[in-house]
C-alpha cells in the first residue's frame, strides 16, 4: 500500500491552525509489506502525530476528534477523550475508539507538524524539481 499527500493551505481549513492531510491509496504488489523503512510521507507524519490532537473524516461523513494514541501502517489508529459528530449533526462523546484505515477520507494534523523533519525534506525536494523545471532543460519535444 503506497500513498502520496497533497497538502492543502490552511486557508482551505475549516480550523485555521490545522494542517490537513488528504491520503489517496495507490495500488502497489500484493505481497509488498510496509515498514516504517520504506513506509510514505503520510504515515510518517501520523506517526509523528500520536500525542496530539487530530480531527478525522470518515468515508461515511463522521468526524472524530481527539488525541490520537496509536496509529498504524494501515492508517488504522485509536483516539481517546473523542468527540463523534454524526452525519446528521448529532455529537456524541466517546471515552476511546478504534477508526480502520481503508475508511479515512482525511486527516487534519496539528499545525506543529509543518515543522516536522519528514515534511523538511518534501519541501526540499519540491523545491529543487521547481528550480530543475525553471531551467527549461527538462521538457521533452513532442513529435
Amino acid at each position: 500500500l503506497a500513498t502520496r499527500v497533497v497538502l492543502y493551505s490552511s486557508t482551505y481549513s475549516k480550523h485555521p491552525t490545522q494542517l490537513l492531510i488528504h491520503f489517496h491509496r495507490q495500488p502497489t504488489q500484493a505481497n509488498e509489506k510496509i515498514t516504517m523503512s520504506n513506509a510514505g510521507v503520510p504515515i510518517k507524519l501520523l506517526f509523528e502525530a500520536e500525542g496530539m490532537k487530530v480531527t478525522v473524516e470518515m468515508k461515511n461523513g463522521e468526524i472524530y476528534r481527539g488525541m490520537l494514541i496509536n496509529a498504524e501502517d494501515t492508517m488504522n489508529m485509536t483516539i481517546s477523550d473523542v468527540v463523534r459528530t454524526a452525519r446528521n449533526g448529532q455529537v456524541s462523546k466517546i471515552p476511546t475508539v478504534y477508526l480502520r484505515g481503508s475508511g479515512v477520507r482525511f486527516i487534519s494534523l496539528p499545525e506543529l507538524l509543518k515543522n516536522a523533519p519528514v515534511f523538511k525534506k518534501v519541501v526540499n525536494m519540491k523545491k529543487r524539481a521547481e528550480a530543475s523545471s525553471g531551467e527549461g532543460g527538462s521538457k521533452r519535444k513532442r513529435e
